[in-house]
């Protein structure tokens, strides 16, 4: 595993690689917000390029149940990489960030995520941003793997406003 550098939230304004992706679900914001940032370990039934996803560890601020800020997680995807995360904002039901402390993938400098909710007159509409501090080669190679993720979260939102439709 490779550390990589501590930021905070001002990382997913100002890192040299940010991309952006969303959708829009009819399940209320509360309801997709615990989706994403407490049921974890659904992630890989919605998103399937997850394999496994957990919280793990106790951090700063954490609550009784293990989530929140300062909490810890863990998520392998298909295909074997694997990200050691900690939350770094926790406002429900409007945004759930968190950044990478430790990768598989080497060359990443610094990495953070978040997962905005937002009350529309159409549904909620979900944004994934990911911010990228990295060599200059995994920078160009998660650049080109931006379309990709853009049809693959388009296609796990699908998933996610089917699952909590039927809950």
């Amino acid at each position: 595993m490779y550390a990589t550098r501590p930021v905070g939230l001002e990382f997913l304004e100002a890192a040299p690689v940010r991309l952006s992706f969303a959708g829009t679900l009819r399940a209320a914001p509360g309801v997709v917000f615990d989706a994403v940032a407490r049921d974890v370990e659904a992630l890989p039934r919605w998103y399937g390029a997850v394999a496994a996803a957990e919280y793990g560890g106790v951090g700063v601020g954490v609550g009784d149940a293990g989530i929140g800020v300062g909490a810890k997680r863990r998520v392998r995807l298909v295909g074997g990489v694997t990200f050691h995360e900690e939350v770094i904002a926790w406002d429900a039901p409007d945004r759930y960030a968190y950044r990478m402390e430790r990768t598989s993938v080497p060359g990443i400098r610094a990495m953070a995520e978040r997962w905005a909710v937002v009350e529309t007159s159409r549904g909620t509409r979900l944004v994934w941003t990911i911010a990228l501090d990295a060599v200059a080669g995994v920078a160009a190679m998660a650049r080109a793997m931006g379309p990709g993720l853009g049809v693959a979260t388009r296609r796990a939102v699908g998933r996610l406003d089917r699952e909590l439709g039927e809950g």
